[in-house]
């Protein structure tokens, strides 16, 4: 089945849900409250889904917002952002649904800059945010991607200037802080709640949305400021999703031909993680990877099944992102720099066949 592409749509602030995904946010709710009610228009409707918040964000949010409507989930989804992701769809009563992460605050315009790109792009499923560094708004903390061959993430733009880069909108993949067309997320059967938080859980409906024929677009205009704060190594994310996304994405073909440059990779992730201490959670993800098979099976007959492009339309090679505390020895940055080289290189070997 073709999808539906409509000639023409126009959206407004009122068919928006503004969903803010919250878990122990109560340091970090007000400022991204107050920049939702700076919007240059109000969004039809503003939700808080609270994951089993311990501290008081809840009677903050209550307090402070009254017209937000709160859904109190009682329990941690467990480190399944995807459950709570997805229960945003089902509260939302709009046809746009604004994913907003709670340690985050919108520019006024963000809102109006990711509806302009879906009234001007008939084929568009999400649009993505830019998002720069509290610290230094002038520098880049998130400015989408396309996914690198070996199932990893490319680093786009990181650190650049604001004005050293282009503000187009271009298609994209991942991350937490995207507008959603509700209608069109049913189609791919919104976020699979398998993928655990970290790598890929937010980019996975991006990357099915594309593969579908529509597309998700990073749309450099709306801008948010992030606050970062410093969390647990997302080490067993990265093996667990990883092995998941490759397995339910890819052709056959294109994992048969990427297998040297899967398996060098693979090599390189092990040699890091023997180093960091994080086998354990290489281990683990292997072996959910094996429990969860025949799951994993039914959804790539699902995603293989209605997928219209190739996969060398919907990833590239590139520059692996890694915080620069991941690489921070000789040894280690040595290691970086020899696996993107390869990569590269085998990527200009293969692409034009997979």
């Amino acid at each position: 089945m073709t999808p539906a592409m409509p000639s023409k749509r126009q959206f407004s602030a009122n068919d928006v849900s503004l969903a803010v995904m919250n878990y122990n946010g109560e340091d970090k709710l007000t400022g991204l409250f107050q920049s939702i009610a700076k919007l240059v228009n109000p969004v039809g409707e503003v939700l808080m889904i609270d994951d089993g918040s311990r501290d008081d964000s809840v009677g903050l949010v209550c307090k402070g917002w009254p017209a937000t409507r709160v859904i109190e989930l009682g329990v941690n989804s467990g480190g399944v952002l995807n459950k709570v992701r997805n229960r945003a769809f089902s509260e939302a009563t709009r046809s746009l649904v604004f994913i907003v992460d709670n340690d985050v605050e919108l520019k006024p315009n963000c809102v109006e800059e990711l509806i302009a790109v879906f009234n001007q792009y008939p084929e568009a499923a999400a649009c993505l945010t830019r998002a720069v560094h509290w610290d230094d708004q002038t520098s880049i903390y998130q400015d989408g991607q396309i996914l690198h061959y070996v199932g990893a993430s490319p680093n786009t733009n990181r650190d650049a200037h604001i004005d050293e880069v282009d503000d187009e909108p271009r298609v994209s993949i991942g991350w937490g802080v995207q507008m959603i067309d509700k209608q069109r997320a049913a189609e791919v059967s919104f976020f699979n709640e398998a993928y655990i938080l970290g790598w890929g859980d937010d980019g996975e409906i991006n990357h099915k949305l594309n593969l579908y024929g529509y597309k998700c677009y990073q749309v450099p205009k709306a801008v948010v400021v992030h606050k970062r704060f410093e969390s647990s190594k997302r080490y067993l994310a990265a093996v667990q999703n990883r092995l998941r996304f490759i397995a339910e994405m890819y052709r056959l073909r294109t994992i048969v031909l990427a297998l040297p440059a899967l398996i060098a990779y693979e090599a390189s992730l092990v040699a890091f993680l023997v180093m960091k201490g994080g086998m354990s959670d290489y281990w683990t993800g292997w072996k959910v990877f094996f429990r969860d098979f025949s799951d994993i099976r039914r959804v790539r007959r699902e995603i293989q099944a209605y997928r219209k492009l190739p996969d060398n339309q919907v990833m590239a090679s590139g520059d692996i992102f890694v915080y620069s505390d991941y690489v921070n020895n000789k040894i280690l940055m040595t290691g970086y720099k020899a696996l993107n080289c390869f990569l590269n290189i085998y990527w200009r070997i293969i692409r034009k066949f997979v």
